[in-house]
């Protein structure tokens, strides 16, 4: 037996573990989800095939339109917001100061918390009554704020506990990127007479553009899904205000029980995400090249 053939033989037998769990936990829960999109189903009765019933009938849902609005919305502040936080706190820990190893570890401990101790933990600061945030702004003379009850902040409200959550990740991802560029590039920048300023806009910006990239897809991956924080904070209140469509998908399927359409539901939100993904990664890796 040839040691290639032998090679192969032993990289499948090691492969074996992940590809079955990979095929039990993923691949087959998504063909299966996507196969109950077309049927009629509420998990006490038989399945009923429906066809595409359940994805036409998407396009007269209302809440179906106004959670997917919200989940744009939230995608569209927290995106460019968490972007600009990470490159910054980048370059915080990547420059000369003594603090920047104490500065990682701040930036980044509260990307290590779960969902629920970051959401009960804003929740509380941001509660009308006792809340911190209306304490300290009640020393001033403000009046109380209703910032997850008030249909004007509630949605900005969440914004800022994902801000705080998740910015050290971008911040991670962005410092790799800058501790690759060659610091012989920023040495003939300054010998060249650039400052500070123009070195991060003419060096570290540039040729960091593959990170913030990736950074980008990600973050808008993520936002995309947002439903943890906006459960345990407003609970899609008020009046609706701030019901991601992946809280909407949630409450179809394990509160009326509608499964083929809480799975049309996800398998659209997939699509969508899919298609602004791809058109990013060409659009914005293209100009990279260029």
């Amino acid at each position: 037996m040839i040691p290639g053939n032998k090679d192969n033989r032993d990289g499948w037998l090691f492969s074996i573990p992940f590809l079955l769990v990979f095929v039990l936990f993923m691949l087959y829960p998504l063909v299966y989800g996507f196969v109950i999109s077309f049927f009629k189903w509420n998990v006490l009765s038989d399945k009923v095939f429906a066809g595409f019933q359940n994805y036409i009938s998407l396009f007269s849902d209302e809440k179906f339109y106004t959670s997917l609005w919200h989940t744009v919305e939230f995608v569209l502040i927290t995106t460019p917001v968490l972007l600009v936080i990470g490159f910054l706190m980048a370059l915080i820990t990547t420059s000369k100061s003594p603090l920047k190893k104490v500065a990682e570890n701040v930036f980044f401990i509260p990307y290590i918390f779960s969902m629920t101790v970051v959401s009960t933990l804003w929740a509380w600061i941001f509660q009308k009554q006792y809340g911190l945030l209306n304490k300290v702004i009640g020393l001033v003379g403000i009046q109380p704020v209703g910032w997850l009850t008030d249909p004007n902040w509630a949605m900005w409200s969440v914004c800022i506990a994902t801000f705080w959550w998740t910015a050290g990740f971008n911040m991670i991802l962005m410092s790799a990127g800058i501790k690759q560029i060659s610091s012989e590039i920023y040495e003939s920048a300054m010998i060249d007479g650039a400052n500070y300023r123009q070195s991060v806009f003419r060096i570290t910006i540039p040729l960091l553009k593959p990170t913030i990239v990736l950074c980008l897809i990600l973050q808008i991956i993520a936002s995309f899904n947002v439903f943890g924080q906006v459960y345990v904070m407003t609970g899609g209140g008020p009046f609706g205000k701030t019901r991601t469509i992946i809280q909407y998908i949630y409450e179809t399927g394990f509160s009326y029980f509608k499964m083929g359409y809480s799975a049309a539901m996800s398998y659209i939100l997939f699509f969508i995400i899919m298609i602004v993904s791809v058109v990013q990664y060409i659009s914005l890796g293209r100009k990279s090249n260029e």
